[in-house]
């Protein structure tokens, strides 16, 4: 049995599933008396049967009989399946007090004309019919279910398990730190084209800082956050980049869920975010049979179609396969703008004994266009310009001179071999390649007349490459009364990169009240960077994770050595700089016995800084510790959970630059707050995800005029509320029907003319909110031939509502305007 295994139900393909192992039967059984088992059950597994028959306590309260056997499945662990269509309008009675389990079932079905069935471990509630010979049979049974991990599917919004924050499977309410996941049913739901997009509503996060731009992924995470610092993890490994834009971009549609573990995690991953990183974990080859193709049509003429199958090679199971791969064309809401792409990722599981399964991790994806990614003065979009507001599909660049190209690869495997009940080794490895060519033209500042922008011209030429790995050695023992889960690794990762950029400082201006395209046709640039980099990082690190009857604990340290190696082909130099960082954490869980669980913990983390100070020495790693006080509560009678917490994050050492050649490495940010989260199952039809999170972000140390003020793209409050509900009767049934709300808090948008000079400003962005729908119809309420086909549409900012973001001074940019997604989907 899984670590801390606790039974769930989901809705799956509008049959209600509870507590169980993926399983697929189909039943005609005889019918008997209700309570009387069939003699030739009599094989049922013992397990099975001694809880069937076993005296349990039992609270459930008159209610539909749908919600009954939920909370009959929750309370008994046994899994019971029903057809929506067969307990509709069906009421059940109160079953309270200690009695058998068997008969808890049969008062719940008694008057309701229902019977039960006993299939090897399942009970399906059915109707009678009538039968060949005069025989009474059931209708066929689908039972379907599955007990989740760390890396698996998950029915509904609802994950209880995290491998991100430990390592290890581990249920999240036993985890003394905060981590939100997004899974793959609501990625599909709310139709997230890109990883940022997903996080929309995710606690702590400030999920599209960059507007519309779709070309890169960089959230904010609990008041911190730098385009150029490291947050993209992928099944746990680092997702490696380059120092420039040579940063690979993960496709929601490969991913099974998108995990965000909040506040400093260098103890488990290395060099780290204060706030947090993001890591996406792929989806798998499955045991099962499945597949599904998808065509998607929508707003700016996107066109987008995808396919996903998986299913056992062999007939004994003992290798699977899974192929997914996606194309897209699409324009954006800026003119002479293109997003195009085309995914593919094949894997392999092989598993030559019940102790041994080794899973082959594959992905090209190639990009010949990456959207916009421009920038807007700020006079004209954030502030009310005299001349005219800048339209919300304007374009800085040119048409004539504007390029992206990306290419990235990556191939891998995890390995796991359970040596015996107390070891288990594994190993993650990954090798990833990207290559970047751009070529832009973009905002360097706006004339006197306000509506003339003077543009400058870059060209990027860029290659990374590397690997990582992660050697794992896991021992479950005891020692008394103390259940222990230590984990040692070694983990290890290597990048080499290059980057050539030109830079010409004057290229043809643009008016933006009447803009003309397609004149920066020759345009003077000069070499601006030539350098090849390598930076290798290794890592030994120890945990433990302790279980003391209702209490918890988690111990860790690591130390790490990193190395990076800097040639300057233009001055023919080289730098090489050497890092040593010890980081720590500690955090403890009380799981009461009704459901709720405070925790605490401490983290320390660390982020090496290339370069030198103004006195040409080399930059030091910056530091940051954060204390987190929460509790969370996973109620047994229903789907859910519920997270609060605390955090209180101090990053010191950090940088600010008064020039090109002044850097001060005095910094200090100090950021605390306050998150809620919460997903729940209302009902098997009806999901809720909301929430909600206060940030007093501050720059307490710094040579510049931001001391005192919050880091730049920070909201102080961020909140939004998710509501979907499936009809499943009437004239409504197969139709699903959702929407949201999103609000993003005022944050500093930078300082005009800059931070750094007497009389700076700074730039206020205001608040927004915005609104969002969804509609989904199975086809099979129509007609039983369309059943396994799906329609869907959803409309994001659904007002139009106009918004901006900005990251600095002339450095702003409009955010998605109404958008339009219509779907449809086969799945078998």
């Amino acid at each position: 049995m899984i670590k801390g295994e606790r039974i769930r139900f989901g809705v799956v393909n509008r049959h209600v599933a509870f507590a169980g192992v993926l399983a697929v039967t189909t039943a005609l059984c005889s019918v008997y008396p209700v309570g009387q088992v069939r003699a030739q059950e009599a094989s049922l597994p013992a397990d099975f049967s001694e809880k069937f028959q076993a005296v349990q306590n039992f609270n459930i309260p008159a209610q539909a009989l749908t919600d009954a056997l939920v909370a009959f499945g929750q309370q008994s662990g046994i899994q019971v399946t029903v057809d929506g269509d067969v307990a509709q309008g069906i009421s059940a009675p109160a079953v309270q007090g200690e009695m058998v389990t068997e008969e808890a079932l049969r008062r719940l079905l008694s008057g309701s004309g229902l019977f039960y069935a006993v299939s090897r471990s399942t009970v399906a509630i059915e109707r009678i019919v009538d039968g060949k010979d005069g025989a009474t049979l059931l209708d066929p049974v689908m039972v379907e279910g599955r007990i989740q991990t760390a890396t698996g599917p998950v029915d509904g919004y609802v994950a209880t398990r995290s491998a991100t924050g430990t390592k290890t499977d581990t249920p999240l309410i036993e985890t003394p730190q905060s981590i939100s996941v997004v899974t793959r049913d609501q990625v599909e739901i709310q139709q997230a084209q890109s990883i940022t997009q997903s996080l929309r509503y995710t606690s702590g996060v400030a999920a599209e800082i960059r507007g519309s731009a779709s070309r890169y992924d960089i959230p904010y995470i609990r008041g911190f956050g730098s385009p150029s610092d490291p947050i993209q993890y992928q099944d746990g490994l680092s997702m490696l980049r380059g120092p420039g834009y040579a940063i690979a971009q993960s496709d929601t549609y490969g991913v099974e869920r998108i995990e965000v573990l909040k506040g400093p995690s260098s103890t488990t991953y290395g060099s780290a975010m204060p706030g947090g990183l993001v890591n996406s974990v792929t989806k798998r080859p499955t045991e099962d049979a499945r597949g599904e193709v998808e065509f998607l049509v929508g707003s700016h003429d996107r066109y987008q179609a995808a396919v996903d199958v998986s299913g056992p090679v062999t007939d004994d199971g003992s290798v699977l396969y899974r192929f997914v791969g996606l194309g897209r064309d699409s324009e954006t809401q800026v003119v002479n703008t293109e997003e195009q792409r085309i995914y593919v990722a094949p894997s392999v599981t092989w598993k030559p004994t019940d102790d041994t399964s080794l899973t082959i991790l594959t992905h090209y994806q190639r990009d010949p266009e990456g959207g916009y990614y421009g920038i807007l003065p700020t006079v004209g979009s954030l502030l009310t310009s005299p001349a005219g507001q800048i339209a919300r599909d304007f374009n800085d660049g040119d048409p004539a001179f504007s390029d992206f190209d990306r290419e990235q690869f990556s191939v891998g495997y995890e390995l796991e071999h359970q040596i015996s009940d107390t070891w288990t080794m594994r190993h993650n490895l990954r090798y990833l390649s990207v290559d970047v060519m751009t070529k832009d033209i973009a905002t360097s500042s706006l004339a006197a007349d306000n509506h003339t922008i003077n543009r400058y011209a870059l060209t990027t030429d860029e290659q990374t490459s590397g690997v990582t790995s992660d050697l794992q050695a896991q021992a479950d023992f005891d020692t008394g009364s103390v259940a222990h889960t230590a984990l040692m690794g070694f983990d290890y990762k290597y990048s080499d990169s290059s980057q050539v950029r030109l830079y010409g400082a004057s290229a043809p201006s643009i008016d933006y009240l009447n803009p003309v395209y397609g004149v920066a046709t020759s345009v003077s640039l000069s070499p601006f960077i030539d350098q090849d980099q390598t930076i290798s990082q290794s890592g030994l690190y120890v945990q433990d994770q302790l279980d003391i009857d209702n209490w918890n604990f988690l111990l860790g340290g690591r130390v790490d050595h990193v190395r990076t190696v800097t040639d300057n082909n233009r001055t023919n130099t080289r730098q090489t700089q050497n890092d040593t960082a010890f980081s720590w954490k500690a955090g403890t869980v009380y799981n009461f016995d009704n459901d709720v669980a405070p925790y605490a913990s401490y983290a320390t983390s660390y982020l090496p800084v290339s370069g030198t100070d103004y006195l040409s020495n080399a930059l030091d790693p910056t530091t940051a510790k954060q204390y987190e006080l929460g509790v969370k509560y996973e109620p047994q009678s229903f789907d859910a959970l519920f997270t609060m917490a605390y955090f209180d994050i101090v990053q010191k050492d950090v940088v600010a630059t008064k020039s090109p050649t002044q850097k001060y490495q005095t910094g200090e940010v100090h950021s605390k707050g306050v998150e809620f989260e919460a997903k729940v199952a209302l009902t098997a039809q009806t999901n809720v995800i909301g929430n909600v999170t206060f940030t007093d972000a501050e720059v307490t140390e710094s040579v510049g005029y931001d001391v005192g003020d919050a880091p730049i793209a920070i909201p102080d409050v961020t909140a939004s509320l998710w509501l979907d509900h499936s009809f499943d009767r009437g004239l409504m049934d197969g139709l699903t029907v959702g929407g949201g709300v999103r609000y993003v808090g005022e944050s500093v948008g930078g300082y005009s003319p800059n931070a750094f000079t007497a009389g700076a400003t700074r730039l206020d962005v205001p608040d927004y909110t915005l609104f969002d729908a969804m509609m989904r119809y199975d086809l099979g309420a129509l007609d039983s031939r369309l059943e396994k086909v799906t329609a869907q549409m959803n409309v994001t900012n659904l007002a139009d509502e106009t918004y901006v973001t900005c990251l600095s001074n002339n450095f702003c940019n409009y955010g998605n305007g109404r958008t339009i997604y219509v779907s449809l989907k086969y799945a078998w």
